[in-house]
C-alpha cells in the first residue's frame, strides 16, 4: 500500500485540473484541510480538496497547463496534535 496522504491521478477536466488523491481516513473527523498546488514549467495552480476523506479530489484551473509531467505539492491539517504534512511527487498529465 502507498504511504499516504499521496496523489494518484491528475486528469484534464473542462478548463480545470483534477488531481485525485488518498488520505488516512482515520481517526474520523480528524482530516481539516488539504490544499493542493499544482507547478509546471512557470505555470502554478492551487486548489482545495473536497469531499475530505480516504479518497478525494481537487480541482485546479488548467489554464497554461499541457500534456506531460507536473509536480503536485499538498499540504494535509489533521486536528490531532494539530498535524501537518506536507508532500510532493511528479504527476503525469495525460
Amino acid at each position: 500500500m502507498p504511504s499516504r496522504p499521496n496523489f494518484i491521478k491528475a486528469e484534464p477536466d473542462g478548463d480545470f485540473i483534477t488531481l485525485r488523491g488518498e488520505s488516512d481516513p482515520q481517526p474520523p473527523g480528524d482530516l481539516v484541510h488539504i490544499h493542493v498546488v499544482l507547478t509546471q514549467g512557470g505555470q502554478t495552480a492551487g486548489g482545495e480538496a473536497a469531499p475530505l476523506g480516504a479518497d478525494w479530489q481537487a480541482r485546479v484551473p488548467g489554464e497554461g497547463f499541457q500534456a506531460g509531467p507536473a509536480t503536485a505539492v499538498g499540504v494535509e491539517v489533521r486536528k490531532t496534535n494539530a498535524t501537518t504534512t506536507t508532500w510532493t511527487e511528479t504527476v503525469e498529465i495525460p
